[in-house]
């Protein structure tokens, strides 16, 4: 099923971007959407990214990352300091902190009820 969304991102609190009106794959509580050539899929199970050159893989039950850089078939796993997820009605938030990266993200995707 076809759905429009509306994803806002936030680093440490702060709103650094805003898509409204992404067109969204849904099916079984999981979403695909891409944004600036990044596929992106969010479920209650994982959280990825991924681009040509890298994926990013977030598993929300067992607390865990990786990073794998394609190209070179490398594969770094990631301490996760912080994993929120919550799923109420439309909205989802994911909320995580991974050791390599200095500032906790946090994820809304709020589905667009207008379409």
């Amino acid at each position: 099923m076809i759905k429009y969304i509306n994803l806002t991102l936030y680093k440490n609190e702060r709103r650094e971007k805003e898509h409204n009106n992404v067109k969204a794959v849904y099916n079984n509580n999981s979403y695909l959407f891409n944004i600036d050539d990044v596929k992106t899929k969010l479920n209650d199970n994982y959280f990825t990214r991924e681009t040509e050159e890298y994926e990013f893989i977030l598993d929300l039950i067992n607390k865990t990352a990786s990073y794998t850089l394609k190209e070179k078939n490398m594969s770094f796993d990631i301490e996760v300091e912080k994993i929120i997820y919550d799923k109420k009605d439309e909205t989802t938030t994911l909320e995580y902190k991974i050791s390599s990266d200095e500032e906790t993200f946090k994820l809304i995707i709020e589905e667009n009820k207008n379409e």
